[in-house]
């Protein structure tokens, strides 16, 4: 009977079948390894840098980023769409859990250096069976939110086109910041977004297959500082120990390298990795 129901919710979820025909498309293209990550996150003239994101713990997916951009001394802002509360709650009542997350965010945020974590205000809606939903904002309203946060800004970071696991809520991020960006029109930041493709990732269905990687940032240097901010996210390490098939902290382990898909350049110059990049690397295979 359970299988039965998210038989019928999956046929029922139009994100389902977007996902299906990505992956089927998938199969006839040509991805190759063995690039060498760029060994630190190096972004000459960054002053201030602003990541957008659906859900508390969405931070760790660029940690090694925030962590590099702290350590060279700029400023880093985090927007966070809701406070989670229609996640994994535990033993937690539901009512409460959209505080509890919302105080493990802002301690995570602590250990990783954030200057300044502003909550959108929006509300997490409560999954249903297998199902996950986006709040009930517009991409359109929510860029308008956004985009006073963009000014000055000489970075934007987000979820990349995929949502990274297909979930709404960072579907509806990505289309918002891909809005406000263009708005920006000539002031517009460098806008990246995490999770970009890496084939042979070790946790390869959290990937956004469409977003080449174009920047590979070595976060093997932060694991302890990463580490300690999931650590701070306690009603989710389940969820993080799944995606891992094991332990939270192989999670951390499994995703040192960090890729970035560069959507739109901006502001800021990009450096160079060290190595061609997938964006080139896809180029030369359909030569």
């Amino acid at each position: 009977m359970k299988l039965f129901r998210k038989i019928c919710q999956r046929l029922t979820d139009p994100v389902f079948y977007r996902k299906r025909t990505r992956d089927l498309l998938r199969g006839f293209r040509r991805f190759e390894d063995g690039a060498e990550a760029h060994p630190r996150a190096r972004f000459p003239g960054l002053e201030e840098a602003v990541i957008v994101i659906a859900h508390p713990d969405d931070e760790v997916f660029c940690s090694g980023l925030i962590c590099g951009i702290k350590e060279q001394g700029a400023r880093v802002r985090v927007l966070c769409l809701t406070k989670g509360e229609g996640g994994p709650r535990g033993e937690h009542p539901r009512e409460s859990l959209g505080r509890i997350r919302a105080e493990e965010m802002r301690r995570s945020c602590e250990v990783l250096g954030v200057d300044e974590l502003v909550f959108l205000g929006h509300i997490d809606p409560e999954g249903k069976g297998f199902k996950v939903f986006a709040p009930e904002v517009s991409p359109a309203d929510l860029a308008t939110q956004i985009l006073p946060h963009l000014e000055g800004a000489s970075l934007a970071v987000s979820h990349g086109s995929s949502g990274e696991y297909w979930h709404p809520g960072h579907l509806l991020v990505y289309e918002a910041v891909k809005e406000a960006v263009e708005r920006c029109g000539e002031a517009a930041p460098t806008w990246l977004t995490f999770s970009a493709r890496q084939a042979g990732h070790r946790l390869g269905e959290l990937v956004n297959w469409d977003d080449p990687a174009d920047l590979l940032l070595d976060g093997t240097r932060f694991e302890r500082t990463r580490l300690r901010a999931l650590d701070c996210h306690r009603t989710q390490l389940g969820l993080f120990s799944k995606f891992a098939s094991g332990d939270h902290a192989d999670f951390i382990r499994y995703t040192a390298r960090e890729g970035y898909c560069l959507q739109r350049r901006g502001r800021l110059e990009i450096p160079e990795a060290a190595d061609v990049g997938e964006r080139q690397r896809d180029h030369r295979a359909e030569r």
